[in-house]
């Protein structure tokens, strides 16, 4: 989707795919595909509290010798049902995440990448009585990339948009008008030392979403528009020893219309980030075994603006806080197997559950890699 994501190394080193170098960046700047063939991916689990399952399997391939190009395959499994950057007025039938497609190769001095994910379903029934029901969901998600040849910079362009039916006797219950997702990105590494480097990154996204009640006059539209700016830098005193240290403002304006063709409402609500803060740290303990640790600050305002004209009413909420999160992890190294967790901190409070006797989670999230070249 058109949002800044992170797989868990870079989630457990403060959420930071942005600053980062890492293959979770392949879902931020599909060109990084090219920088990362041969592989087999693995995802277990998500945040605390989120099904601990096997949740997705990827595979990088290479082909050619003389000029390569690489082709990946992603398949989720246990995820929900995919409704958009605002969700649907109805729930759309079974499970629609069908595929994530990645393709990269060299053009000219630079590297390209192009990301499309699919997301589908659709149910139609009918009886003798008769009764009808049609519902229908597709969502079509296309992101390219350019990456330098020396990979100081990434450029990205992602284009979401959906279409839907919603039918019952014939007769549609809601009509789409308008789906659409897009988001613009990009970042640049800069080398200030043999142990620093800075990495300035900015992106926005702009999001669409609208449908009509056509057994009424009813209206209804969703826009919403971000910025994010921001500042890395990443420090590697010694080989085995990496941090990361990434600061930014990011501005969020939401905006909700309703109207029945006479009667009003409107709700606008936004969140400024002024500023951001996120470190991580990735540490060799043994030749096998990293410790990551990591902690973001979000220091926000939130504004919550609300007018209708039937009654007339209007009002405004305005809130001040900082949002903060801590993590844990560790990375696991044999031979050409890689294992990244995501660990809950009670195993150290508490230790195993054979010890304490308790129930919990040893990991909300787990990532394992194999490199197959």
């Amino acid at each position: 989707m058109s949002a800044f994501g992170s797989n868990t190394r870079t989630k457990t080193m403060g959420n930071n795919n942005m600053i980062l170098v890492d293959d979770a960046n392949i879902w931020m700047f599909p060109s990084r595909i090219n920088d990362y063939p041969g592989l087999a991916i693995a995802e277990f689990g998500g945040d605390p509290g989120s099904p601990q399952e096997f949740t997705s399997f990827g595979v990088h391939w290479q082909f050619g010798d003389d000029s390569p190009w690489v082709m990946a395959t992603y398949f989720e499994d246990n995820l929900g049902t995919f409704t958009g950057y605002w969700g649907l007025p109805f729930t759309p039938p079974g499970d629609n995440r069908r595929i994530h497609f990645f393709y990269g190769r060299a053009m000219g001095t630079n590297k390209f990448g192009l990301r499309f994910s699919l997301y589908s379903s659709s149910e139609e029934y009918t009886d003798s009585s008769p009764t009808s029901n049609k519902e229908s969901f597709s969502y079509y998600d296309t992101h390219l990339g350019l990456t330098a040849d020396d990979n100081s910079w990434d450029l990205a362009l992602n284009l979401g948009f959906g279409s839907w039916t919603d039918e019952t006797g014939g007769i549609a219950t809601f009509e789409s008008d308008g789906m659409l997702d897009f988001t613009l990105m990009g970042r640049m590494f800069m080398e200030k030392g043999p142990n620093y480097t800075y990495v300035p990154h900015a992106g926005i996204e702009y999001h669409k979403f609208g449908w009509l009640t056509p057994a009424s006059t009813e209206e209804e539209k969703l826009t919403a528009f971000i910025i994010d700016l921001g500042m890395g830098q990443v420090y590697t005193p010694s080989n085995n020893v990496e941090a990361v240290f990434d600061f930014g403002i990011r501005m969020e304006n939401n905006k909700y219309e309703y109207t029945d063709g006479t009667d009003t409402e409107e709700e606008k609500w936004s969140f400024t980030t002024i500023p951001y803060f996120k470190i991580g740290m990735d540490a060799e303990v043994f030749s096998w075994m990293d410790v990551r640790l990591g902690a973001t600050s979000f220091w926000q305002r939130f504004k919550d603006e609300f007018v209708q004209s039937n009654p007339l009413f209007s009002s405004e909420d305005k809130q001040g806080f900082a949002d903060n999160q801590t993590y844990l992890g560790f990375g696991f190294h044999w031979g050409n197997f890689h294992v990244d967790t995501y660990a809950d901190p009670e195993l150290f409070l508490e230790g195993f559950n054979f010890i304490s006797g308790g129930n919990q989670d040893m990991n909300f999230q787990i990532s394992a890699t194999y490199e197959m070249l």
